[in-house]
């Protein structure tokens, strides 16, 4: 019975290993392990502890039964849509947003026009960070990391112009002092959350 818990536990995890398309060592270094200790239970040598199973598990999106079932991870990758198709839908999500964004600006934008007779240009200004910050938001969910660092920095440097074309009048270009710090803490906050 245990012989049969250790190969079930290990054709899972190497399944859902390839899956990813990651090497022993990568996922060796995604939960802080040897490459020796992955290749040990995938040969089904040893089994990992609850607490690297339960690692494991978050990691690829899993439950624990998953691991310990035969053919877990086969009957999960089957229903999961292919990977073009999960990144087509965000990428499609994230335009439907980013659009929303547009929309709403224009539509503040012809109304000042029409009912006050003012030219509101700047609602468009104020749509690029509003739609970084949402761009950051989606990829924070769906964990892509670097997508998250490279938007959140795009909408710390598009709010400090927002405010800087906003308040053009009184010429404050120091402003932009505060995106050096800012830039900071998003590059050193995604170190600290990838550990």
């Amino acid at each position: 019975m245990e012989q049969n818990l250790e190969q079930t536990v290990a054709a899972n995890l190497a399944e859902l290993r390839r899956a990813k398309s990651w090497t022993q060592a990568e996922l060796a270094e995604k939960i802080n392990y040897s490459d020796k200790s992955v290749s040990k239970w995938e040969r089904g040598e040893g089994l990992p502890d609850l607490k690297v199973l339960m690692q494991l598990a978050e990691l690829f999106g899993v439950t624990l039964d998953c691991f310990v079932t035969e053919g877990g991870a086969e009957q999960k990758l089957q229903s999961e849509p292919p990977r073009k198709q999960r990144v087509g839908f965000r990428v499609v999500m994230e335009l439907l947003a980013v659009s929303i964004v547009f929309l709403i600006a224009t539509v503040i934008y012809v109304a000042a026009a029409t009912s006050f007779g003012q030219n509101f240009w700047t609602c468009f200004i104020w749509a690029l960070p509003a739609s970084f910050l949402l761009l950051t938001l989606f990829n924070a969910h769906w964990k892509y990391r670097v997508c998250v660092i490279v938007f959140a920095s795009i909408f710390a440097w598009t709010l400090l112009t927002a405010v800087y074309l906003q308040l053009l009048t009184y010429n404050i270009w120091i402003l932009f002092l505060i995106g050096i710090p800012a830039q900071a803490a998003i590059i050193l906050g995604a170190q600290v959350r990838k550990k």
